[in-house]
């Protein structure tokens, strides 16, 4: 990998430490018109959970990413900070897929409860159109409050009382 990648890799994950341990809400409509909740953590390791190589491989210097990997780069935190744009499709409890609008398409996140009742973002593509509807709340974890403020227009970064680690 050139040195003006490592160097672009780095600023982009230096973006991200604003991000870094963050616990984000989603209230929506079932099909039904039951109410609905998913909430999961957004950091760096959910960035490194969906590229083809590790922190490992980046702090080694031994990466090549693909195309893929070079999209998820350059756009997911200005995906995460465009959440109040965003449509839900709703699949199943703890199982959405969330449309952003990025760039001249959108992104489509899948959102899927994992093993001990873990939610986490397990997707993440380009995509042409969106799906789904505009969830009624999105809410980034207050520690202090123990509440949801609103995000991302609630949210500033470096505030200790967003992030679950204090």
């Amino acid at each position: 990998m050139r040195k003006f990648d490592v160097e672009k890799l780095e600023q982009k994950i230096s973006e991200l430490e604003a991000i870094d341990g963050i616990t984000i809400a989603i209230w929506g409509i079932k099909p039904d018109d039951e109410k609905y909740v998913v909430n999961f953590d957004i950091g760096i390791n959910t960035l490194f959970d969906l590229l083809s190589f590790t922190e490992y491989d980046v702090e080694r210097g031994d990466f090549d990413p693909d195309i893929n990997d070079i999209f998820i780069i350059d756009t997911f935190y200005d995906c995460i900070m465009n959440f109040a744009n965003m449509t839900v499709e709703y699949l199943a409890e703890n199982t959405i897929n969330i449309y952003v609008p990025v760039e001249n398409s959108f992104v489509k996140l899948e959102i899927r409860g994992i093993e001990y009742e873990e939610v986490a973002v397990t997707g993440y593509e380009r995509v042409a159109n969106y799906v789904g509807e505009k969830p009624f709340k999105v809410g980034v974890f207050n520690y202090d409050t123990m509440e949801y403020d609103n995000f991302p227009q609630d949210f500033v970064a470096g505030e200790s009382k967003f992030y679950w680690y204090g």
